[in-house]
């Protein structure tokens, strides 16, 4: 091992472990900290295009994570941290035509009258 900032090869020694599993070292000669091959922390990018695509194609967070073996928050926020980055969609203009005829015929019919 060779020490970042003193170039030193000699006392080192081993320091714990990062958060991601990789071996910290630290220089005894200028108490310096490093890690000489880190981890990368998290899921491949990989997995997580593969949770949007199942997403898209309408599987829910919970089904997505158990399939995947991710924490079901992950997928949440790989959805919106995805959906974030997409183009607004277009809104039209002007409205020229509007169907309700479901919707009326639905309220026209109830027993109690909304008091909207």
């Amino acid at each position: 091992m060779r020490c970042p900032n003193c170039k030193a090869n000699k006392r080192q020694v081993k320091n714990g472990l990062n958060p991601s599993g990789s071996q910290k070292y630290r220089c005894q000669n200028c108490r310096t900290v490093y890690t000489p091959e880190p981890n990368p922390n998290g899921y491949p990018k990989e997995t997580k295009l593969l949770a949007i695509r199942m997403y898209v194609e309408g599987n829910s967070y919970g089904a997505i994570a158990r399939i995947l073996k991710v924490n079901t928050q992950s997928v949440a926020n790989w959805v919106r941290q995805h959906t974030a980055n997409l183009p607004s969609a277009p809104v039209p203009a002007k409205v020229r035509k509007a169907e309700l005829d479901e919707l009326y015929t639905f309220v026209g019919q109830k027993k109690t009258k909304s008091t909207f």
